[in-house]
């Protein structure tokens, strides 16, 4: 049983990692939009963005949470169940996982800035 809830915990833990670069992305289009056209842009970026926020804190919160037994349980569940040969793709895939939680959070500030900035400004198109 407990291995069940090991493999599940690992599945939900790479889902959780897909669903922040998923969130990610959605706010790295809306941000390109909105630094190339206008006011209703940034305004619908200002909207946007708290959703997915705390879409993405939650899923954050679960790569945090749920890394912990799987860093625990990595060689015996993630490594010793695979066969040596990939041993490498496993490595490649955390390296880009890694990459892509690293390159959303830069994202995500950027996105920040200029949300906090054009709302404060009052260019939000709320006008």
């Amino acid at each position: 049983m407990l291995d069940i809830l090991i493999i599940m915990n690992n599945y939900f833990h790479d889902v959780a990692t897909a669903t922040l670069l998923a969130s990610a992305v959605i706010l790295w289009v809306l941000y390109r939009r909105a630094s190339r056209e206008g006011p209703q842009d940034v305004a619908f970026l200002a909207r946007a963005y708290p959703a997915l926020t705390r879409f993405a804190n939650i899923a954050l919160a679960w790569v945090i949470i749920g890394g912990i037994p799987r860093a625990i349980t990595f060689n015996t569940h993630d490594l010793g169940a695979m066969r040596g040969d990939l041993v490498p793709a496993i490595v490649v895939k955390h390296v880009v996982e890694v990459a892509a939680v690293v390159a959303g959070a830069l994202m995500w500030r950027a996105v920040r800035r200029m949300v906090m900035s054009d709302t404060q400004h009052g260019r939000d198109g709320s006008a």
